[in-house]
């Protein structure tokens, strides 16, 4: 197993790392009906993962 220790990463390749871990995850449908009557049904996610700051 990869063992990552953040704090010997930069930035670029820790951010790489988490999109290739962590994808969205649909937690709801959203449905809107437009002007002519047709009906759209999309999945919503959000995801929150870390706050990343860089010090020297």
């Amino acid at each position: 197993m990869l063992t990552v220790n953040p704090k010997d990463l930069e930035i670029p390749q820790l951010h790489r790392y988490l999109l290739g871990a962590i994808g969205p995850r649909p937690i709801a449908f959203a449905s809107t009906i437009d002007s002519n009557g047709v009906p759209n049904l999309s999945p919503f996610s959000f995801f929150n993962v870390l706050v990343l700051t860089h010090q020297s």
